[in-house]
């Protein structure tokens, strides 16, 4: 299998079921409700092999996410998911806030983190953080997640993590590369497919120079910028 199939499969979740919890006109919180941790494996990270699913967790929150910790700090965890990184994020601060917009997806992550006392669990909505409170956390980070919802939602997610981050707080986010070889496979599939009106958690795409635009306008300053496959952008909260 070649890198942009691999990309696109892993773009390509759905879910069965649908969740009463706070409401979703959106869509996504029923694209995102796994019936166990294998699916959700699968679901995240287009990986159901628990190994490397793990592994993958513990390098993003050790090698990716490590040096922006300290272990005073309360950190946000934004589409926590399963807990993929959470479980790795959490002995190396205060308090993590695993934050996902699925109640299922938080059932399993409960269960799956029972034994770490520092992690909090909230349920998001479609473009707001009802929890953790405002100027309450001093790093947060969104991996793999901003890219499955509208750019709308994504940019008042933006906003919404600069208000729970304190003064001078720091932020991680991703977001695919339009502009790379596998991220435009992945764009030409949609449109080809017409995936791109039936899927609600597709990858919605960006290139470097929006990437630019958008975050500062959500209220962050710049501080880090990698672009490959992937744009990584590490931002402070802005005065």
């Amino acid at each position: 299998m070649g890198l942009w199939e691999a990309v696109l499969r892993r773009l390509q979740g759905s879910g069965g079921g649908t969740e009463d919890a706070a409401p979703d006109s959106s869509g996504y919180r029923a694209v995102w409700s796994p019936s166990n941790d294998t699916d959700a494996m699968g679901l995240i990270l287009n990986e159901t092999d628990a190994g490397k699913f793990e592994a993958s967790g513990r390098h993003d929150a050790e090698e990716v996410l490590g040096p922006l910790i300290r272990s005073s700090d309360t950190v946000l965890d934004l589409g926590c998911g399963i807990g993929r990184v959470t479980r790795y994020v959490a002995p190396l601060c205060r308090e993590v806030w695993a934050v996902d917009i699925s109640p299922r997806m938080l059932e399993l992550a409960r269960s799956r983190l029972a034994g770490l006392a520092n992690v909090r669990f909230a349920l998001s909505n479609e473009a707001s953080l009802p929890e953790p409170p405002t100027a309450s956390v001093d790093f947060a980070y969104s991996l793999l997640t901003l890219q499955h919802v509208e750019r709308e939602h994504a940019f008042a997610l933006m906003r919404e993590v600069r208000r729970v981050l304190r003064p001078g707080g720091v932020a991680h986010f991703t977001f695919p590369n339009l502009l790379s070889d596998e991220y435009l496979h992945a764009f030409l599939h949609y449109v080809e497919s017409g995936e791109a009106n039936s899927n609600p958690a597709r990858a919605r795409f960006y290139t470097p120079e929006e990437i630019h635009r958008v975050v500062p306008a959500a209220g962050f300053e710049i501080v880090d910028f990698e672009v490959e496959v992937e744009i990584r952008v590490t931002c402070r909260a802005a005065d």
